[in-house]
């Protein structure tokens, strides 16, 4: 989708996010490019930075007030920043693995509260959902390895919808499990594919993105599939490991492929 710079070439792109000013923002894992890069919707380059920062990027996702939350999973941390790069705080320890209130281990995902708080899907090592207030204090915690509901195998994306429920994309257990704010188990879902990142937009739906099966689908807060699209292929409009998701405010869908695309669709 991007106009990338004469030498510059994408990594994986493992995260993807659209601002309320239809601003891109691309978090990849190449060492030929700055690792977070934003565009326009024409595909030109706005801002890129972060060299030298990130151990292995993961999902990006742009926060109310337009600043841009980058989970760098391998190292243990989640970093705050401005639209344009500058460092706001960061949460976690970095490089320094844990499990208490002040470390993560391999941190996927955040998402946020309706009363302006935090969950963190704490990922790939800890297998938990971990909850903080607005002034990122630590409040709660839930979740176990465990292919049990409730409980875990790879909480690897997470999102809210307008009643503060907290979807959580289990994807090596192929399922999403749904939450109340305080971490109740209401609902499991398992007919949805192998969900890798999963968003609620503005239009009320969950969109969620099926690496495996090379597909996007629409699902309601019921859980009803309401249709999907998407073609296995590394050709143009095709998918192949689609690995995080985002939707703009004017319905946009962009997508980040491991093989190293990120792609606009309209809706």
């Amino acid at each position: 989708m991007a106009n990338l710079p004469e030498n510059w070439e994408l990594g994986s792109v493992a995260g993807v996010a659209i601002d309320s000013r239809n601003r891109y923002y691309i978090f990849h894992r190449g060492n030929n490019a700055p690792p977070i890069i934003c565009f326009n919707r024409d595909g030109e380059m706005l801002h890129s930075w972060g060299e030298n920062v990130f151990t292995r990027p993961h999902m990006v996702k742009c926060d109310k007030d337009d600043n841009i939350w980058a989970i760098d999973d391998n190292g243990h941390i989640l970093y705050l920043y401005t639209s344009d790069g500058e460092l706001l705080k960061s949460l976690g320890t970095k490089g320094v693995p844990g499990e208490d209130d002040n470390h993560f281990d391999k941190p996927t995902d955040i998402a946020f509260s309706k009363d302006g708080g935090y969950f963190v899907s704490d990922g790939y090592g800890n297998k938990r959902i971990v909850k903080f207030d607005k002034d990122l204090n630590f409040q709660k915690q839930w979740g176990s390895e465990g292919a049990e509901p409730g409980q875990f195998v790879l909480p690897h994306a997470i999102t809210t919808d307008e009643e503060g429920l907290v979807y959580v994309a289990d994807r090596n257990r192929w399922r999403v499990q749904i939450f109340s704010p305080e971490g109740m188990l209401l609902n499991n879902w398992t007919h949805i594919g192998k969900p890798f990142g999963i968003v609620h937009a503005i239009d009320g739906y969950l969109y969620i993105c099926d690496g495996t099966n090379a597909r996007v689908s629409k699902v309601d807060t019921t859980g009803e599939i309401i249709g999907f699209f998407g073609k296995l292929g590394e050709k143009e409009g095709e998918i192949s490991t689609a690995h995080d998701i985002s939707i703009g405010l004017n319905g946009d869908i962009l997508l980040g492929h491991l093989d190293g695309r990120a792609q606009l669709f309209t809706k």
